[in-house]
C-alpha cells in the first residue's frame, strides 16, 4: 500500500502543485506523458511512466469500446433530432470523436490499475483529472487534493495547423477553425471571382458527378481523364480547399472542374430560419443530454460509467456546429433537387461532408475508393472498421484483386459490390519513377510515421523508442562518409509530428524537413528510404509509394516480432526490428548493393501482383464512372 501518490497528466501542471509536493520522496509520482517523464528525469525525481501500465492487449479492448462508443447515437430514435431525414447527431465526425475519447478512455483504466495497485490512502492532481478520479473512487475511502489547472479542451478539428516549407525550411503554425474557415472562404471567394469555378445549381441541369473532399492534386489524372465528360465534375471540399495550391487550381481549370459550396446562406431569411432551428435542436439536445439515463449506461467500462466526462464538451460541439451542419444538410438538399447526379465519390463516410450527402437516402449510386495502403495480420484486423471496410453505403473501388476476396472472405461483402479498379491516386507515379544518377552521395530519405492517439498505442515507451532510433539512424549515418539524410514528415495533423520535427532539429538543424512537398518529388531525391512505423497498424502508403518509384525501402517496425505481411513474406521491404541488430541491419541496407537491387525486383513484382491497372488505374475507374 502507497500512502499518497501524485497523477501528472500535463506539464502546466508543475506551475500549480507546490514545488515541495513534487521532491516528496515519500509521494509516488506517475508521469502521464512524454514531456512529463522528461522533465521529472531532468529533475532526477523518481517516478513511473503511467501510460506504460497498460499492455497490448488491454490498448485493443479499449480500442473495440472506443468503436462501440462512437455509433452512440444510432442507439437513439433520432425522429425529434432529424432535420429532412439526416439525424443531427450522427453528423459529428466519427474519427474525430473516436480521437476525443480514446485517450480519455485509456487514462481512465490507467488511473483505475494504479489505484488497484497502489492501493492509496491520498491522491494528489489537478482539477482536469478530478472528475475523473472521482467517478473512479467511488467505493474507496480515499482522501483528494486537487490543484486547479484546467486546460481548453479541444477535439481534433478544432484547430487547424497550417504547414508549408520556404525551400528547406518547415513553417507551422495553428489556427482556431473558425479563423481557418473564414480565411478558406475569402480565399475561395477571391479565385472564384476571378476564375469562376463556382458551380451554381440554378444554372446547370446536366448529369454531374460529385467528388467529396478529394485533393485534385493527388488525384489530377481523374480529373483530366474527366475533361470531355458529357456533365458537370463537381468537388465538395468543405476541409481543405480544393484550390489550396497552385497545381491544384490548374488542375481545376485545366479540367473544367466546378466547385459547390454547401455552406452558403442564400440570405437573410433563410438565415433567421437557420438560427431558429438551431436554437430549437440545441435545447432538445441539452435535455437529451441531460435528462437521460441512457448515456450513463451506455458509456460504460469497467463497470465505470464515464458520461460526465464528456457530456459537457459534446454539447458544446454540437451547440457550435448546429449552424453549420443544418446549413450543409439544406445546401445539399437544394443541390440535389436541382442537380441530375449519378454519382457520388468519397474517400471515407466518418466525415461531415461526407455524412452530409450520403444520409440522403435519394438511390444515388456512391462508390467508396479505396486510397491507402493497407495489409492485415489476424491482430490488426479490427482497425478495418476505421477504413469504412466493415460497412459502408453502396460500393467500393479497391487496388487489386487480392482487397476483393479479402472482403468477400473477411466481411462477406457481396462481389457485385466490390469494383477492381486500381490506385487513380498512384498512376503518377508510376511515370514518374526516375533512375538516379550515379553520384558519390547517397541520399538517404527518412520517413517517420507519427504514433496517432485513434488506436490507443501512444505511449511515452513507444515515442521514447522512437526518438532512439531516429537518434541511431543519425549517429550511424554520421559514420559514414558521402551519405545525406532528408525528412518527409506525414502530413496527417497529429501533435507527435511537431515532436519528431523537435527531435530532429535537436540531433541536426542543417537536414531538410519536408511537410508539403509533393512524396513523388521527395522519394525521387533519394537513393533508399527508411520507413519508422511505430503504431501498430504498421502499413503507412509511404512504403507502397516507395516501391513503386523503384527505391529500395526498408521499414523499422515496432513489436516483438516482425509482421508477416504479404510485402514482407515476399521481401518488397526490409522489415525489421528496433532491437540489438539494428545497426548491422542498417549498414547491410544501406550499402549492400545486390541487396539493395534484390529488394526493389521483389518490390516491384509485389506491385504488380497486388495493383491491378498500374499506370491505367485512373482511364478504368473514369470509364466505370462513364458507364454510370
Amino acid at each position: 500500500m502507497t500512502s499518497n501518490i501524485i497523477l501528472i497528466e500535463n506539464i502546466s501542471d508543475f506551475d500549480v502543485i507546490p514545488k515541495n509536493i513534487i521532491e516528496n520522496k515519500n509521494i509516488k509520482k506517475f508521469s502521464f506523458n512524454l514531456d512529463i517523464h522528461e522533465f521529472l528525469k531532468s529533475k532526477k525525481i523518481e517516478h513511473e511512466m503511467a501510460d506504460d501500465i497498460l499492455n497490448e492487449n488491454e490498448r485493443l479492448q479499449i480500442f473495440d469500446k472506443m468503436i462501440e462508443f462512437r455509433e452512440w447515437h444510432s442507439k437513439i430514435k433520432s425522429d425529434d433530432y432529424e432535420i429532412e431525414g439526416i439525424n443531427l447527431l450522427k453528423m459529428l465526425d466519427s474519427q474525430e470523436f473516436g480521437s476525443f475519447l480514446i485517450p480519455k478512455l485509456i487514462n481512465l483504466i490507467t488511473i483505475k490499475r494504479i489505484i488497484e495497485n497502489e492501493k492509496p490512502k491520498k491522491i494528489i492532481a489537478t482539477t482536469s483529472l478530478s472528475e475523473m478520479i472521482k467517478v473512479i473512487i467511488k467505493n474507496y475511502d480515499i482522501e483528494l487534493e486537487f490543484f486547479k489547472n484546467e486546460p481548453k479542451e479541444l477535439m481534433f478539428w478544432d484547430i487547424i495547423t497550417i504547414k508549408f516549407n520556404i525551400g528547406k525550411i518547415p513553417i507551422k503554425f495553428n489556427i482556431s477553425r473558425n479563423t481557418y474557415l473564414k480565411i478558406k472562404t475569402y480565399f475561395e471567394n477571391f479565385l472564384g471571382f476571378i476564375f469562376s469555378f463556382w458551380y451554381n445549381p440554378i444554372n446547370y441541369k446536366k448529369k454531374s458527378l460529385v467528388f467529396l473532399e478529394f485533393n485534385p492534386e493527388f488525384f489530377s489524372k481523374i480529373f483530366t481523364s474527366l475533361k470531355n465528360y458529357d456533365g458537370d465534375i463537381i468537388l465538395v471540399n468543405q476541409r481543405r480547399s480544393a484550390v489550396w495550391g497552385r497545381n491544384s487550381l490548374n488542375i481545376i481549370r485545366k479540367s473544367n472542374c466546378k466547385i459547390l459550396k454547401i455552406d452558403n446562406i442564400k440570405n437573410n431569411s433563410e438565415k433567421d430560419k437557420i438560427n431558429l432551428l438551431v436554437n430549437q435542436f440545441s435545447k432538445k439536445i441539452h435535455n437529451l443530454f441531460n435528462n437521460s439515463t441512457f448515456f450513463e449506461n451506455f458509456f460504460i467500462i469497467e463497470n465505470i460509467s464515464f458520461w460526465e466526462l464528456i457530456k459537457e464538451t459534446l454539447e458544446k460541439k454540437y451547440s457550435q456546429r448546429l449552424f453549420s451542419y443544418i446549413s450543409m444538410i439544406f445546401n445539399v438538399k437544394y443541390f440535389f433537387n436541382n442537380s441530375d447526379v449519378k454519382c457520388i465519390v468519397h474517400l471515407n463516410e466518418v466525415g461531415e461532408t461526407e455524412k452530409s450527402f450520403l444520409e440522403f437516402k435519394n438511390n444515388i449510386p456512391s462508390i467508396l475508393l479505396e486510397h491507402g495502403f493497407v495489409e492485415r495480420i489476424e491482430k490488426t484486423k479490427r482497425l478495418d472498421s476505421l477504413a469504412n471496410y466493415t460497412k459502408f453505403n453502396d460500393k467500393i473501388a479497391v487496388w487489386g484483386e487480392s482487397k476483393k476476396k479479402y472482403l468477400i472472405n473477411e466481411y462477406g461483402i457481396e462481389e457485385k459490390n466490390i469494383i477492381v479498379t486500381g490506385s487513380p491516386k498512384h498512376d503518377n507515379y508510376f511515370s514518374s519513377r526516375i533512375k538516379k544518377k550515379n553520384s558519390r552521395e547517397l541520399t538517404l530519405l527518412i520517413a517517420p510515421n507519427p504514433i496517432s492517439d485513434i488506436c490507443g498505442f501512444s505511449s511515452t515507451k513507444i515515442k521514447l523508442r522512437f526518438k532512439e532510433i531516429i537518434t541511431k539512424i543519425f549517429s550511424a549515418v554520421k559514420e559514414f562518409d558521402n551519405l545525406k539524410i532528408i525528412v518527409k514528415l506525414h502530413p496527417i495533423q497529429l501533435q507527435h509530428n511537431h515532436e519528431i520535427q523537435l527531435i530532429i532539429k535537436e540531433l541536426d538543424n542543417t537536414i531538410p524537413i519536408f511537410l508539403w512537398t509533393p512524396v513523388i518529388e521527395t522519394i525521387n531525391q533519394a537513393d533508399v528510404v527508411i520507413v519508422i512505423s511505430p503504431d501498430i497498424p504498421g502499413t503507412t502508403t509511404m512504403l507502397l509509394e516507395s516501391m513503386i518509384l523503384g527505391k529500395p525501402t526498408m521499414n523499422v517496425f515496432f513489436d516483438k516480432q516482425i509482421p508477416e505481411f504479404d510485402h514482407v513474406k515476399k521481401n518488397a521491404i526490409f522489415t525489421v526490428l528496433d532491437d540489438n541488430n539494428f545497426q548491422n541491419n542498417l549498414k547491410k541496407f544501406l550499402f549492400d548493393k545486390k541487396f539493395q537491387n534484390d529488394l526493389v525486383d521483389n518490390a516491384d513484382n509485389f506491385v504488380m501482383g497486388s495493383l491491378s491497372n498500374p499506370n491505367t488505374a485512373s482511364e478504368k475507374f473514369v470509364s466505370i464512372l462513364k458507364s454510370i
